[in-house]
């Protein structure tokens, strides 16, 4: 089958076209011509207003609940609204149940994604069973596809166990993801402490229980010299800390959401748990603060944390609703709506396409004649209206349905 893509902007930093319109041609899956204008009579052809294509996006992190929550998501409909969000490959948390903690479960993942067009990418574990005590068989796990290694949001408090991971996984230069959270400071604390937690009377999760771990794990970083990814981080001074520590050498990466980035505690005023996430939601100025980071290239990607919820586990009262977002699907629309034209598209884009697999030692695609097209393909003058009907994801806690978003995710070839 012949497809034409009709004057699209590339958007990839890399190109020598990027920012240019071009024609794309792609046969039977392959991208076999690229010029300013193509003629070839084809058997489809892909235009819109403000149409864009950039390499193949990739969500860092997401949970599809697969195996041992089915009913909440699992892989065929998580991989499904993957590809509706515009992402050709997503990494897999491993806080399914059982959790992937062995290679059988790493391999279980890898062999019923194979035949699908989003690529699945395993994270393991890092603890056996997540419980922060052990560590698990990452060695193993490694060979069999597992592409870095996380206790996902079961922050290690055990100090000596981060350090024995970090200085194992040396062994074979594998990564480390950690998600840095004292929860030991404010046990049971539901939304940032600030206004809104003073207003609604919840208990407040302070910034510094984030920035307290994020210190101590960069100084078991600089005494192990291994591969630390820190995410998902909410506090502008978190990042700044990071920042510092990978100007001095170390091998420090980070994440934020597209969440953090487009909204605040003041989504809460009115008790809506679906802006109930973990990491949670910061001040205003504090989202400011992160958006020109993110412009300054201080933040290395961006992620969906897609963590789907049924309603039995999320329409509760707002204490005992569980964390999460589903917003896999909603991820484009939902950050191009908080930065816009206000930052370079490429340097955006990069941070959910190319920086996530160089972080993960994964190929990263290329917009290049003779090669299989790996693209993802969007619009930034049109709009996405979010309905229920049109999501393919199971999660019941989509924050933006009856929304109207700046963006559209039109397309992706894999």
């Amino acid at each position: 089958m012949k497809i034409r893509i009709s004057k699209a902007t590339i958007v990839d930093e890399r190109h020598p076209d990027n920012g240019k319109k071009r024609d794309i041609l792609i046969e039977n899956g392959k991208i076999t011509k690229i010029a300013a204008s193509i003629k070839t009579e084809v058997d489809k052809v892909i235009e819109s207003e403000g149409l864009c294509v950039s390499i193949g996006w990739m969500d860092m992190r997401a949970n599809f609940r697969d195996p041992g929550d089915e009913q909440k998501e699992d892989l065929e409909s998580g991989l499904k609204a993957a590809a509706n969000g515009g992402f050709t490959a997503v990494a897999l948390m491993p806080s399914t149940n059982p959790p992937i903690d062995n290679k059988g479960a790493v391999e279980y993942l890898l062999n019923r994604a194979k035949s699908g067009k989003v690529q699945v990418v395993p994270i393991g574990t890092i603890s056996k069973k997540r419980a922060g005590e052990s560590l698990a068989e990452m060695y193993d796990m490694y060979r069999a596809g597992a592409k870095a290694f996380s206790d996902d949001k079961e922050s290690i408090s055990e100090s000596g166990l981060l350090h024995r991971a970090l200085l194992y996984t040396k062994n074979f230069d594998a990564t480390v993801i950690h998600f840095p959270y004292d929860a030991t400071l404010i046990p049971n604390g539901q939304i940032n402490e600030g206004v809104q937690s003073t207003l609604l009377g919840l208990k407040g999760i302070p910034a510094i229980a984030e920035e307290m771990m994020v210190a101590r794990d960069l100084t078991l970083l600089e005494y192990t010299n291994g591969r630390l990814h820190l995410g998902p981080v909410s506090s502008a001074m978190s990042i700044k800390r990071i920042a510092s520590a990978k100007k001095d050498g170390l091998r420090i990466t980070c994440e934020t959401t597209a969440a953090h980035i487009a909204y605040s505690e003041n989504e809460l005023e009115n008790f809506d748990t679906n802006f109930k996430v973990l990491p949670p939601l910061r001040s205003e100025q504090n989202r400011k603060e992160l958006i020109k980071l993110l412009k300054s290239g201080k933040i290395d990607v961006i992620s969906s944390d897609h963590s789907p919820e049924d309603e039995e586990h999320k329409k509760l009262e707002f204490d005992y609703a569980n964390f999460g977002m589903a917003s896999i699907e909603s991820f484009f629309p939902v950050l191009y709506t908080a930065v816009g034209s206000s930052m370079d598209l490429a340097k955006l884009v990069a941070t959910f396409s190319i920086n996530p697999r160089r972080i993960l030692d994964l190929e990263i695609p290329e917009i290049k004649e003779g090669v299989r097209a790996n693209l993802t393909l969007f619009s930034i003058s049109e709009k996405t209206v979010f309905e229920k009907m049109n999501l393919k994801t199971k999660g019941y806690n989509v924050a933006e349905i009856g929304k109207e978003l700046n963006g559209k995710v039109l397309a992706i070839f894999s």
